[in-house]
């Protein structure tokens, strides 16, 4: 019998629903590490989990915006080497979140937002 791999685990969950964001969670990883404030989002009836990033300051040490949209930048924390590792990073935080917060995420019917 083999043991199965070990999973990140939600340990907190913090709803904030603005925007596309929904909260943001506190997950650990199978190494120990712990990462604070990782964002949980939905839109168009998707979800994704991207851990915390910084706000991207400008001279003035204000946050700077993109031109092209006004929304506010932001750099990475912590990134990942190939985009499937985030999108399986992203995929096993929303499952953990199901798994220790049933009903932090909407249900499939309830999502006419």
């Amino acid at each position: 019998m083999t043991a199965a791999a070990p999973t990140l685990v939600v340990e907190d969950w913090k709803p904030i629903e603005r925007n596309t964001l929904l909260g943001f969670c506190r997950v650990r990883l199978p190494s120990g590490m712990i990462l604070h404030d990782v964002a949980v989002h939905m839109k168009n009836e998707k979800f994704w989990a991207t851990p915390a990033g910084k706000p991207r300051l400008g001279r003035d040490g204000m946050q700077m915006t993109d031109p092209a949209t006004g929304k506010l930048l932001w750099l990475p924390i912590v990134a990942f080497e190939t985009k499937q590792i985030g999108d399986r990073f992203s995929t096993q935080v929303i499952e953990a979140l199901r798994r220790a917060f049933p009903t932090a995420l909407p249900e499939p019917e309830e999502m006419g937002r």
